[in-house]
């Protein structure tokens, strides 16, 4: 089982993928809208994937590299050591794509829109008119490139084939 995340600013999509197909999605949102310190969302974004850990229990995480406009540097180098710790904690191998690669490998273009990104996701998992955020359409993007990544290389995690 996978579990792929994107990290957002306020919002965190999140896909589990069982034998390569898409088995559920969401989103951890921050829990107030104010504005609330790094720290406090990180921890927060943890806790949250403590219990998805719990209840699905994945052998490896996919996520795309963190960013955020409004992010300071040092609260984006404290969210990759956050997920670092979290991963290893959990004894989950943690694999991390850019945004470009992933959405190059979905739509074609590096630079695709997230609508055209959506679309994409939508249309190769047969997901249309399905109501979902921008960072759930990111996550399931990066679950499958990670999917299609590992299946093209033919390995395998815990000894079982993806």
């Amino acid at each position: 089982m996978l579990l792929a995340i994107d990290a957002g600013v306020r919002e965190t999509g999140w896909a589990i993928f069982r034998s390569r197909r898409l088995a559920s999605s969401g989103a951890i949102e921050v829990p107030e809208r104010r504005r609330l310190e790094a720290r406090a969302r990180v921890s927060h974004l943890v806790r949250c994937l403590d219990d998805l850990v719990a209840q699905w229990q994945p052998g490896a995480v996919a996520c795309s590299e963190p960013s955020g406009i409004h992010w300071s540097i040092p609260a984006l180098e404290l969210l990759d050591t956050a997920l670092a710790d979290w991963s290893q904690r959990h004894r989950l191998g943690l694999y991390s794509y850019s945004t470009q690669e992933v959405r190059s490998s979905i739509t074609g273009h590096p630079n695709a829109s997230g609508d055209q990104l959506a679309y994409a996701v939508m249309v190769r998992f047969r997901l249309i008119g399905q109501g979902k955020t921008a960072h759930e359409w990111e996550a399931i993007a990066v679950g499958h490139y990670h999917l299609a990544c590992w299946s093209a290389s033919r390995q395998v995690y815990d000894g079982t084939p993806l």
